[in-house]
């Protein structure tokens, strides 16, 4: 029976080693992790977010198509890509699908002051004082008709961080250039091919929904994405992070199986050599 106890004791070291020895090192690292604020809260506006699309879309072309195209309209920017570059250091979105992946409000918000929206002084894209909150409406009602439903993690993903940050492992990197990145943002944004694997998921969740919750001081803005959308995101990251993850746990549990196994027949054979000894 002793000889049980000490594999019973080793198989339950090994297995705590295995599942828990990450999510708690993490948890040291990040300490505690606030809970994500989906209805942003803090936002205080009047804007609406519902109107004519009609309306909406004149207002677009009048108002943003100067530095945002839409493609799933036919609407190309005013600017190109390397104007804008030059410009902001940064590359203006395309917002095809901006109001399938990012709450309303905080949308009608950042329309009306992106700095104060977004946590970032810095941010490049003015504020739309010229438009009323019914104008705001109406722009989101265009960009609502037009925009994907359904999008999956790896779209939403690379609509809401592709301008700054590459997944290099998948083959996706970000539409503006490091040099101009490290001016606007004064660094350059890490590479998320690991995200997942390096980051808790619940904090990246955190992260994602408000940046200074997570790193305060950090010059990444927030982004205002749904809460579906964020788990979707967190998902994709984690999936591309450790693609082969659930093969592999797979794999440990015929592993640890087998040795149990060999263990079993290796103390019966003990105790079969050994019996006559005593």
């Amino acid at each position: 029976m002793k000889e049980l106890k000490i594999l019973l004791i080793l198989v339950v070291v090994v297995l705590v080693g295995y599942w828990g020895i990450e999510p708690y090192a993490h948890s040291v690292m990040h300490g505690e992790v606030k809970k994500p604020d989906y209805n942003y809260s803090d936002l205080k506006t009047t804007a609406a977010t519902t109107g004519d699309p009609a309306k909406g879309k004149e207002l677009f072309v009048a108002n943003c198509a100067s530095c945002h195209g839409l493609k799933n309209d036919g609407i190309n920017p005013g600017m190109d890509k390397n104007a804008a570059i030059t410009s902001f250091n940064v590359v203006p979105p395309d917002l095809s699908n901006i109001a399938a992946i990012v709450d309303h409000k905080f949308l009608a918000a950042f329309i009306k002051n992106p700095q104060q929206a977004t946590e970032n002084p810095k941010f490049a894209m003015p504020p739309m004082a010229q438009l009323s909150d019914e104008d705001v409406g109406h722009i989101i009602a265009y960009l609502s008709s037009v925009a994907k439903k359904n999008l999956d993690g790896k779209e939403i993903t690379i609509e809401a961080c592709g301008r700054c940050h590459s997944i290099k492992y998948q083959k996706i990197y970000a539409e503006t250039p490091a040099e101009n990145l490290k001016a606007y943002l004064g660094k350059v944004p890490p590479d998320l091919s690991v995200m997942g694997k390096a980051k808790e998921l619940e904090y990246l969740e955190t992260f994602i929904n408000n940046p200074q919750n997570g790193l305060p001081g950090t010059s990444m803005p927030r982004l205002g994405l749904t809460k579906e959308s964020t788990e979707k995101v967190v998902a994709y990251l984690d999936q591309i992070a450790d693609p082969h993850r659930e093969q592999r746990n797979k794999l440990g549990m015929w592993v640890i199986g087998y040795l149990v196994v060999m263990a079993g027949l290796t103390f019966a054979w003990k105790k079969k050599i050994w019996k006559n000894i005593h």
